[in-house]
């Protein structure tokens, strides 16, 4: 049982932290977007980054989401299944069942993610000409920490 407790507490530790790194991407997204608005129309002046940079950041933000999406087990759920299938066994094997789905759909963009990573790497962004993989790496790493999550949550909402 205390295996169990820690492996959920550990879930929680991935979620929470995937929460405030996904808030301060948020912030810095808001932050990147105003200063971009308020240098062109005020200073007729846009950074050569405005659209490389918050692009990145919002590339990142979504997946770092996903993993409190699939820790938690929201991605599949829209909370009609409980209302709509009443017997709990069936209920029960429809959870087992998503949770598999996401599993496999987790895995399969670890690979996939990982080998655009490898083959965008050399690469470069037009204005500021960082690496593009730096775009794609956002798909192993979260979908890698979101596997994690779900299975250290094994199947518990």
């Amino acid at each position: 049982m205390t295996i169990g407790n820690g492996s959920l507490r550990a879930a929680t530790v991935i979620d929470r932290a995937a929460r405030w790194v996904g808030a301060a991407l948020v912030a810095g997204f808001a932050a990147l977007v105003v200063y971009v608005v308020i240098s062109r129309y005020l200073f007729s002046s846009t950074p050569r980054w405005a659209e490389e940079l918050p692009r990145l950041a919002l590339v990142w933000l979504a997946f770092v989401g996903a993993i409190s999406g699939f820790v938690r087990g929201t991605h599949f759920r829209a909370g009609l299944l409980d209302l709509i299938v009443l017997p709990p066994l069936v209920r029960r094997g429809l959870s087992v069942l998503a949770w598999l789905a996401s599993a496999i759909f987790l895995a399969v963009f670890i690979w996939t993610g990982w080998q655009l990573t490898q083959i965008t790497w050399s690469h470069k962004t037009t204005a500021l000409s960082l690496p593009v993989g730096l775009f794609y790496l956002s798909v192993p790493i979260c979908c890698g920490l979101a596997l994690v999550g779900l299975i250290l949550k094994g199947g518990r909402t």
